[in-house]
């Protein structure tokens, strides 16, 4: 996992491998940690990740609900085609944007 902060104070979270079982428990408490204190939007860059399970979902939605608490988004960019399959599966694009790349997200955030 890769933070940087972006000039206007949204948060960008590059993931790289899978976000099964295994990987979200390594990344679950500094992604958080990283994101939701600030209450800036984030970007995260999925274009890495080959598989996403159910507790990769689960993260996402946690965090983009707490952010939502504190007026922010989250945004999900880039995904490989298997995991935008997972996202589709369970509507996931109804609770939390996915953008195909940086910009769009930047657009839909008025930047």
């Amino acid at each position: 996992m890769d933070v940087r902060q972006l000039g206007d104070g949204t948060v960008r979270v590059t993931f790289i491998g899978r976000l099964d079982t295994p990987g979200v428990g390594r990344v679950e408490t500094q992604f958080t940690a990283c994101c939701v204190p600030s209450g800036h939007n984030v970007l995260v860059d999925l274009s890495q990740v080959e598989f996403i399970g159910s507790l990769g979902v689960r993260m996402f939605i946690a965090v983009a609900r707490s952010l939502a608490r504190k007026n922010a988004r989250l945004f999900l960019i880039a995904p490989q085609d298997q995991v935008r399959e997972v996202f589709e599966h369970v509507s996931l694009d109804e609770l939390i944007p996915i953008c195909a790349d940086e910009a769009e997200a930047q657009s839909a955030l008025g930047a």
